[in-house]
C-alpha cells in the first residue's frame, strides 16, 4: 500500500509541475465556462431587448406607423418598396414595414419585407408581433368597453400556468440544466487528455519507463498509482466547472443574470449526486486514457488515438443537451449508454428529479467499463510488449 501511495504522490507531483495541467485541466474549464456563459448571457440579453433595435419603415402616416414611433425601436424611414428590397439584399436592413391603407373594417395590413434566412430578422419580427399584439389587445378592450362588454368577452379561452413542484425545490434554470452536464462530462475527459499522452507513452520515448518497471513497486501498483493520479486530475478538471459557475454568480458579470435567473441552482443534493455519478465516470475515462497511452509507441501516436477517442466522448455528451426535448430521458436504455447516462443523471439531479435506479445503473456501467480498461492496462504492463512497442 505504501508503494502505491508513493507512486501516486510521485505522479501527482510530476503532473502539477506541468504547466499544461494547470492551464488546461484546472484553470481552462473555469475560464471557458465563465467566458462562454457571459457571452451567451450578453447575446441573449441583447437579442431580447427592443430598445435601440433599428427598424426600417416606408414613409406613412398610418396609425400603426405612429404607434411604432412611440416604442423603443429606432425607426429609419425608407422612400419606397424598391429601396426596401435593396437595403435587405445589401444587408443594411433586417425588416422593412410597408403600411397598407386601412380597410373598410378598420384593419391595417402591414407588409413585412424580410430575408427568411436571416435569424435577426425573425427575432425582430417576433418583437414586432408582440408589440402589435399588445396594441391589438388595448384596441379590443377599448371597443368592448364602448359597447358595455367586459374585456374578457374578447378572450373566450385563456390558459393560466400553474406550477407543480416536482422533485427537490431550488433546481437550476433551463439553460444550466442543458449545458452544465455536458461541460462537466467533457472536461472530465479533456482534463486528463492534456497529460495522458506523456503518462506512459512519453516515458517510453524518454526511456524512463524501464527504470520504473525495475523498481521495487509491482507493475500493478505502478498502473494503479498512475491511474489514481490521472483520475484525480480528471476529477479536478470536471469540478472546476462548478468553481467557474460559483465565480460567475459571485462576480455578477454582464449577462450572467440571464443564465443564473434562478440562482446558482446546484443544491447540496444535486452536488452529492453529481459527485457520485462523476467518480466512476472519471475512473472510466482515466482507465481508458492510461490504456491508450500504454498501447501507443510514443506521445504523437497517443495523441492521434486520443483525438479519435474524444469524438466518441463528445457525441453522447452533446446528445445530453437535447435529451430534454425528447421522451428518452427517463427510458431505461439511456442508463446503459456510457457517458450519456452520466450526463443524463447529472441533468436529472440539477432538475431535482433523480432516480435511484438510474443512478445505480449508471454507476455500475461506468465502474464495469473502468475495470475492464484497467485490467487491459495491467495486462499490457505485465508483458514486455509495453516496452517493445516503444
Amino acid at each position: 500500500m505504501k508503494t502505491l501511495v508513493h507512486v501516486y504522490k510521485k505522479e501527482i507531483r510530476d503532473m502539477f509541475r506541468d504547466k499544461r495541467v494547470r492551464s488546461s485541466a484546472i484553470f481552462g474549464p473555469i475560464f471557458v465556462l465563465v467566458l462562454m456563459m457571459t457571452l451567451i448571457g450578453f447575446v441573449s440579453t441583447s437579442v431580447r431587448k427592443q430598445e435601440g433595435q433599428k427598424l426600417h419603415v416606408i414613409k406613412s402616416d398610418s396609425p400603426a406607423a405612429i404607434m411604432l414611433r412611440q416604442t423603443k425601436f429606432a425607426i429609419v424611414e425608407v422612400a419606397n418598396v424598391d429601396e426596401a428590397k435593396k437595403l435587405i439584399k445589401d444587408g443594411k436592413a433586417k425588416v422593412v414595414l410597408d403600411f397598407r391603407p386601412p380597410s373598410a373594417s378598420g384593419q391595417t395590413i402591414i407588409d413585412a419585407y424580410v430575408d427568411p434566412k436571416e435569424q435577426m430578422a425573425q427575432i425582430l419580427l417576433g418583437g414586432l408581433r408582440q408589440a402589435f399584439g399588445e396594441q391589438n389587445k388595448k384596441q379590443l378592450a377599448t371597443t368592448l368597453k364602448s359597447k358595455g362588454l367586459p374585456e374578457t368577452a374578447g378572450e373566450a379561452f385563456k390558459i393560466e400556468e400553474r406550477d407543480v413542484q416536482v422533485g427537490e425545490a431550488g433546481g437550476a434554470g433551463e439553460f444550466l440544466i442543458g449545458m452544465l452536464p455536458y461541460l462537466i462530462v467533457i472536461w472530465a475527459f479533456y482534463g486528463g487528455m492534456s497529460i495522458a499522452s506523456d503518462l506512459v507513452a512519453g516515458e517510453k520515448e524518454k526511456n524512463t519507463l524501464e527504470t520504473l518497471l525495475i523498481s521495487p513497486a509491482r507493475r500493478t501498483q505502478i498502473v494503479l498509482g498512475k491511474f489514481l493520479a490521472l483520475a484525480t486530475v480528471c476529477l479536478m478538471s470536471s469540478m472546476s466547472n462548478l468553481v467557474g459557475l460559483a465565480i460567475l454568480a459571485k462576480l455578477h458579470l454582464p449577462g450572467s443574470d440571464v443564465i443564473l435567473k434562478n440562482g446558482l441552482g446546484v443544491t447540496p443534493m444535486a452536488f452529492a449526486i453529481t459527485l457520485i455519478v462523476l467518480l466512476p465516470l472519471v475512473a472510466f475515462f482515466a482507465s481508458i486514457l492510461i490504456a491508450i497511452s500504454s498501447f501507443a509507441r510514443n506521445p504523437r501516436e497517443a495523441q492521434t488515438y486520443l483525438a479519435t477517442c474524444s469524438f466518441v466522448v463528445i457525441m453522447p455528451a452533446m446528445f445530453s443537451q437535447f435529451i430534454g426535448y425528447t421522451d428518452a430521458g427517463k427510458q431505461l436504455w439511456i442508463n446503459m449508454v456510457p457517458i450519456l447516462n452520466s450526463a443524463n443523471s447529472i441533468r436529472m439531479a440539477l432538475m431535482g428529479k433523480s432516480d435511484a435506479v438510474a443512478i445505480a445503473t449508471t454507476v455500475l456501467v461506468s465502474l464495469a467499463l473502468a475495470l475492464i480498461a484497467l485490467r487491459v492496462t495491467v495486462y499490457m504492463f505485465n508483458r514486455e510488449e509495453v516496452l517493445v512497442r516503444a
